[in-house]
């Protein structure tokens, strides 16, 4: 038989996985726009200089790094949060 106090632990932890997750989701919807406004800053750059800006690049491996940590959260496959839980543009390992 097992413990009722660690299946409501079990339960805590989903919900707060699920908290965690909202809050990574609606973080999403301001990443996006910071994306393409950096996409779209590129592309102007690229435009009159004939190429991308460093500080660009830069900003946007950052940017696809913290999507891509932030769904691996979200579909389980680590428990490893994204930014601001851990440093901005950390690649997981």
């Amino acid at each position: 038989m097992k413990d009722p106090i660690n299946n409501n632990q079990v339960s805590m932890n989903a919900l707060k996985r699920l908290l965690f997750m909202a809050l990574f989701f609606a973080l999403f919807g301001l990443v996006r726009f910071v994306l393409w406004a950096v996409v779209l800053f590129q592309f102007f750059a690229h435009l009159l200089t004939g190429r991308a800006t460093r500080r660009g690049v830069k900003w946007g491996e950052a940017l696809s790094a913290w999507i891509y940590n932030m769904m691996l959260f979200m579909s389980y496959s680590t428990d490893r949060m994204p930014f601001p839980f851990a440093a901005f543009g950390a690649q997981e390992d």
